[in-house]
Parts: C-alpha cells; sequence; structure tokens
C-alpha cells in the first residue's frame, strides 16, 4: 500500500514538474478575440425608396431582440434625415462631428426606445462632403455591439462606396417599378465590385397596382431572393412625422407587420445559419 502511493505521488510529482516547466516556456498560447458585430449597410438605388424607413424600423425591432446589442449609423452625410424617423430632432454631437474626428463616436450615441443605440447626422450641415474613412470611424463600436446598420446615402456616389467598404453585408431596397429596378442592378454591381455579400432584397411601397412590376419580375431581373415586401401604407408617413418608427408608431399595421417579418428574416440570416457567424448573447 506504502509503495503504491509512493508510486503515485511520484508520477503526481512528474506531472507537475512538467507542467511548471510549460509556464517557465510561456506555455501554449491562447489567443482570445474580442466580440465583432456584424455590419449591415441598408442601400438603394436613389432617394424615395425607403431605405432610411428600414433601416429605423430594422433596428428597432433587432434591438428588441438583442437588448443593447444593436446601433444604427447614419451614413447619408449630404441629407441625412435618420435622426428625423427616429424622434431625435436637434442633436448636439454627429456623425458629422465623428468624422472631422472632433468627439469619438460613443459621444454621438443617442438611445432611442430605450434599447436602439443611434448615431444621427447634423441637417444643418452645408459643407462639403470630402472623402471619409467610415469603416475607421465605426471600428470602435465593433466590439460593443452585436449588430451595426448603416443607413448609407442613396444612389453610388462617394459617400456610398465609404459605407459599402465598410460593411460584411448589405441589404437592398428597390420600388416595384422598371426605372427603379434597372438602376438597382447598379448597387448590385457596386455590391461584386467590392465583394459584400447581399443578405437580400426589400421591394418596399407596394401598392397593387397593374402598372407595378410583378415580385416575380423582379426576382427573376435582379437575380437575387426578396427577403421582404412591404405595403405602401399611410401609417408609415404619420410614424415620421411622430418622430417613432412605425412598429412602434401603429404595431399592428400593414406595414409594421411586414417590417416585423424582415426583420425575422434578417435575424435568422444573420445569427442563425452558421455557427461562424453566431453573436456572443
Amino acid at each position: 500500500m506504502v509503495g503504491r502511493l509512493s508510486s503515485a505521488r511520484k508520477k503526481r510529482f512528474s506531472s507537475m514538474k512538467e507542467l511548471l516547466r510549460g509556464f517557465k516556456r510561456g506555455g501554449r498560447r491562447i489567443e482570445i478575440k474580442p466580440r465583432r458585430a456584424r455590419v449591415v449597410g441598408v442601400f438603394s438605388c436613389k432617394g424615395g425608396v425607403g431605405k432610411t424607413t428600414t433601416a429605423a424600423n430594422l433596428g428597432m425591432l433587432l434591438a428588441e431582440r438583442l437588448g443593447n446589442g444593436v446601433i444604427v449609423i447614419e451614413a447619408n452625410l449630404s441629407a441625412p434625415n435618420l435622426g428625423l424617423h427616429l424622434g431625435i430632432i436637434d442633436p448636439k454631437v454627429t456623425i458629422h462631428d465623428v468624422l472631422a474626428g472632433a468627439v469619438p463616436i460613443e459621444r454621438a450615441t443617442n438611445v432611442v426606445g430605450g434599447k436602439l443605440h443611434a448615431v444621427p447626422g447634423s441637417v444643418a450641415y452645408e459643407g462639403g462632403i470630402p472623402l471619409v474613412d467610415l469603416k475607421g470611424a465605426i471600428e470602435p463600436t465593433r466590439s460593443k455591439y452585436k449588430l451595426i446598420i448603416i443607413d448609407s446615402a442613396p444612389g453610388l456616389g462617394a459617400e456610398a462606396v465609404a459605407a459599402i467598404k465598410a460593411c460584411d453585408e448589405m441589404l437592398v431596397v428597390t420600388n416595384p417599378e422598371i426605372p427603379t429596378i434597372a438602376s438597382t442592378l447598379r448597387t448590385f454591381r457596386a455590391a461584386q465590385r467590392y465583394r459584400i455579400p447581399i443578405t437580400g432584397v426589400v421591394v418596399n411601397k407596394i401598392m397593387g397596382k397593374r402598372y407595378e412590376v410583378p415580385l416575380s419580375e423582379i426576382r427573376k431581373t435582379l437575380g437575387w431572393p426578396i427577403i421582404a415586401t412591404v405595403p405602401d401604407d399611410d401609417k408609415v408617413r404619420e410614424s415620421l412625422t411622430a418622430g417613432i418608427p412605425v412598429v412602434r408608431y401603429s404595431p399592428k399595421s400593414r406595414a409594421a407587420r411586414a417590417f416585423r417579418e424582415l426583420a425575422d428574416r434578417t435575424f435568422e440570416k444573420l445569427f442563425k445559419e452558421g455557427k461562424r457567424r453566431q453573436p456572443s448573447l
């Protein structure tokens, strides 16, 4: 019995020596990577399509799911109106101040509806828009949030390109009209050029008129899945006047129900399709 205990002790001491030698050598290096938020940009080929409405409502709904883990950022620097959609009328600090290097992005962040964080722009800004490093400006937020939504400038000018470069994925908003759909193809080509995956297409402001392009034709022309269809709804216009996203202003409206479906599908695509996309909840 004594001999066996002695043998066991020797084995244990031998193991401890190996462990201590490992500590002395520095041991096995383990790198714990910080959490990195997904960055999804909301884009449209022109103004008036419903891009900002989509960004504001999607952000509000996903913030309800992810707690304080969602931030929506204004990237339409020449004509910002994200703040107006969220009831932020006269922000003291904006994304313009952040890009000018005057303040960190945390100083420009507002909390809307208790959970959604938002960085608005300055509607009073009148200067020119130089080339900006939006990706660098939002970098500090990537370790603090689970999802960053960028409300891009319409079209494919320098502002929109800066937003594309900052994204991990793109959500493209269009209308069921031939000129809009034709222009939307340019947005798809830009995504290919910069190798940014497209989460899906949102067809907004559907009125059910005979002159509208059928969804089957839109899908065929764009060659990409339509993940949501949003009807034209006066409640959306009312909600903008109130400065409250329609999903909060009129939760049972047709548009609010459609945005809720969009949020469900977006959440599924971003956070459930593959463990590599799963954020630290």
